[in-house]
């Protein structure tokens, strides 16, 4: 009885965790605001989305869970077993919600921008700002929501033993206890696009040198994980009974949305490897030339001393602030020369910054996943080595595609 009761309440936390694929399919011309919904407030700094399809999800929890929870307390009138079960989907929305936060803290304590957190019929999801760039990010961010997880099923299972047996606030305890539990066993399991399949992903990257390899390895884990959920729900119906049916409708589901995330990472990773190209294609000859000039320097001085090369306007300690619009620059230099060139500059910030050592797969990921349309090349050594524009990515893979029908 407990192990049904746990699975109806369960199923809408456990299905599509996809906090770091949602943002790269973002557009970078939406804006801050990022998905349709209701803006219900912030917490911590973070906006929170609730999307209609969230209204679904409450009524099919509470009507599903009805008819068990009239089994364990009998006593309770038809109107007020629907409350207890309005009450119990509440409690994991705002579960769905806590574990999500979980991921946000531990973006935001690494640097990573958090543009909102949106509640919808499948869960929750998380929209950064950038793409991870190291496997300790992906990693980190990861494992924090399970790690949540834990921490509330802790939570209600210390308050279980401060309640009566068979009573209301008996029942939620154990419900919102259990589920958290499976919350964060099912999400640590080593597949995509689950957590696990990212912290899966994070320490093959961090072995083999690159995320490809990891994704691979984390997308066969999700078909592993899916193959082995469909036989599950084999044989609880081999078992027979409405439990086993339930049980095995649940593990079907939870198949399939495990499946088709773990296809979508694949055939993302698969779109963004850099195999198309031109061979010896790297992200130094891709970067334009660039020149660094003050950043108090007019539109007209700073055009003046870039000479063709790209404009990094730097403070006076050196550092790169922006990276000059020359076509901003130059329009405005046509009717106010002495404007400010950083009136007509894209600002530096961890999403535009690309390091000399990325290689086709975060460079194109990043770029992709970026709002900025001008991108600072760093070297190792810390100092800008050029600029590199959005749409000098799509012609590379263009060149690499025509040579390879050249080829043919």
């Amino acid at each position: 009885m407990t192990s049904t009761v746990v699975l109806l309440v369960s199923v809408d936390l456990l299905i599509y965790d996809r906090l770091m694929s949602a943002r790269r399919h973002a557009s970078p011309h939406r804006g801050n605001r990022l998905s349709a919904g209701i803006r219900v407030g912030r917490i911590l700094g973070i906006p929170i989305t609730v999307a209609p399809s969230t209204l679904i999800s409450v009524t099919l929890i509470m009507v599903a869970a009805a008819p068990v929870i009239h089994s364990i307390l009998p006593a309770l009138s038809t109107s007020s077993t629907y409350l207890v079960g309005l009450v119990l989907a509440m409690a994991l929305q705002i579960s769905v919600l806590i574990h999500e936060l979980g991921h946000c803290v531990a973006a935001t304590r690494l640097g990573v921008e958090v543009r909102e957190v949106r509640l919808f019929i499948l869960g929750g999801v998380s929209e950064i700002g950038r793409s991870l760039r190291t496997a300790r990010e992906e990693a980190l961010i990861a494992v924090a929501g399970p790690v949540v997880s834990v921490a509330l099923a802790g939570i209600f299972f210390s308050i279980l033993p401060l309640t009566t047996s068979y009573t209301i606030w008996w029942l939620l305890a154990l419900a919102v206890a259990w589920s958290n539990t499976i919350i964060a066993v099912f999400n640590l399991l080593p597949a995509l696009p689950l957590d696990g399949g990212r912290v899966l992903r994070a320490g093959m990257w961090q072995r083999m040198g690159t995320k490809s390899a990891g994704t691979r390895a984390a997308v066969g884990g999700g078909y592993v994980v899916a193959a082995g959920l469909v036989a599950w729900g084999g044989y609880q119906i081999a078992g027979g009974g409405r439990e086993g049916l339930l049980q095995a409708i649940v593990a079907v589901a939870l198949a399939y949305f495990v499946a088709s995330g773990a296809r979508a990472e694949g055939a993302e990773a698969a779109g963004s490897d850099g195999s198309m190209w031109p061979p010896g294609t790297t992200v130094q000859t891709l970067a334009r030339p660039s020149i660094s000039v003050d950043a108090e320097a007019t539109v007209t001085s700073a055009l003046a001393a870039a000479a063709g090369r790209e404009v990094v306007l730097v403070d006076r300690d050196g550092v790169a602030v922006s990276i000059l619009d020359r076509a901003a620059a130059e329009s405005a230099k046509a009717h106010s020369p002495s404007r400010p060139a950083k009136a007509c500059a894209q600002r530096v910030t961890g999403d535009n910054i690309l390091l000399s050592s990325d290689g086709p797969p975060e460079v194109i990921e990043q770029v992709r996943s970026a709002a900025a349309t001008h991108f600072l090349l760093i070297g190792a050594d810390g100092h800008p080595q050029g600029v590199l524009l959005r749409e000098d990515v799509p012609r590379a893979k263009v060149a690499g595609r025509n040579r390879r029908s050249e080829n043919k």
